[in-house]
């Protein structure tokens, strides 16, 4: 994936505008693709094991999500990128929370004394973090604020990069949160577990209510708005916390505030969110990976780039050498 801040020739904000027809809607069409897969899975999915969702509203916003987009192509560049980039991200999470719905219907063993034990072994009492973050005037208060900003932070990501020009990384944010939602939702169904609220509460645990109907195997009917992060292992709010923060980098002061709200957010995830210490750890080494991939990947293709135009450059100035010296040209 390109850098659209280091290299805007390939940005489509920067393209001319007679061909600004071809990306008004799928302007990333690899995070499209990925909304076509997840969006087959799902229904192919919920078919098998009787799964039901309503919900219309959100497939009528995204649908005039990406029409505003398109009317306002060329008379607001910022407000279509803002639309269809808001677009793209409902389509990803509403997608990414029916698949995690479908995976907990897989009722696999729950691993939560596993877990217990993996926290233990790497010196993480849950408790006694739970029972400590109350008693900080600060944090008491600070904890939920920052524990619930990430679609605050999806919000902000998607004006910012939108109004300042930075398309190309709106369209890295979305690459990356969607295939790291995939790997989690993956690695739920094979590694369930209900999270340390199951055993000792302390916590909103109304997500166990879905999680036990989808385990105990009856043909469910949810509401999609009213369907919530029922992810334990891993910890997807610190892939966002790590990806928000990625995404961010080199933007100055606000790139600062936004790793100091998820530096407070990675605290909150345990006595708020009901989640191990392994589930963070797992989900920070799942965000560094998937970007260490797309940076490796970016570079690869810049590399590519790069022969490519030298061998151009080659071959005209050999071309230019022939005909000077008037040898025949092939």
């Amino acid at each position: 994936m390109t850098n659209a801040t280091m290299t805007p020739s390939l940005t489509p904000a920067m393209m001319p505008a007679r061909h600004l027809g071809a990306v008004a809607i799928f302007q990333w069409p690899s995070v499209w693709a990925m909304v076509c897969v997840l969006l087959a899975v799902d229904f192919v999915w919920a078919s098998h094991v009787r799964l039901t969702v309503g919900g219309e509203i959100p497939a009528g916003v995204i649908g005039a999500l990406l029409a505003l987009s398109a009317v306002y192509r060329r008379r607001s560049r910022a407000i279509a990128d803002m639309a269809a980039a808001t677009a793209a991200w409902g389509a990803l999470m509403s997608t990414g929370v029916v698949l995690s719905y479908l995976a907990a219907s897989c009722a696999l063993p729950l691993q939560d004394v596993t877990m217990e034990r993996l926290d233990r072994a790497v010196g993480f009492d849950w408790l006694a973090w739970r029972d400590a973050m109350p008693s900080w005037a600060t944090l008491s208060w600070l904890l939920p604020i920052a524990y619930h900003s990430l679609q605050p932070q999806a919000a902000l990501s998607i004006i910012y990069f939108a109004v300042s020009g930075r398309t190309g990384r709106i369209g890295e944010l979305l690459l990356l949160a969607g295939v790291t939602l995939a790997v989690t939702v993956l690695f739920s169904a094979i590694w369930p577990a209900l999270g340390p609220f199951a055993a000792h509460g302390g916590g909103d645990t109304a997500y166990l209510r879905d999680v036990l109907a989808l385990r105990a195997g009856g043909p469910p009917h949810f509401d999609l708005l009213a369907m919530q992060g029922i992810v334990t292992m891993p910890s997807y709010h610190t892939v966002m916390a790590v990806l928000f923060t990625y995404a961010f980098r080199s933007t100055g002061l606000i790139g600062y505030a936004i790793a100091a709200l998820n530096m407070i957010m990675l605290l909150s995830i345990p006595p708020i969110g009901g989640h191990y210490l392994v589930d963070m750890l797992a989900g920070g080494a799942l965000a560094l990976a998937a970007i260490a991939v797309q940076r490796a990947q970016r570079h690869v293709v810049s590399q590519v780039s790069f022969g490519l135009r030298r061998e151009r450059l080659v071959g005209k100035v050999l071309d230019s050498w022939k005909a000077g010296i008037g040898y025949p040209l092939p």
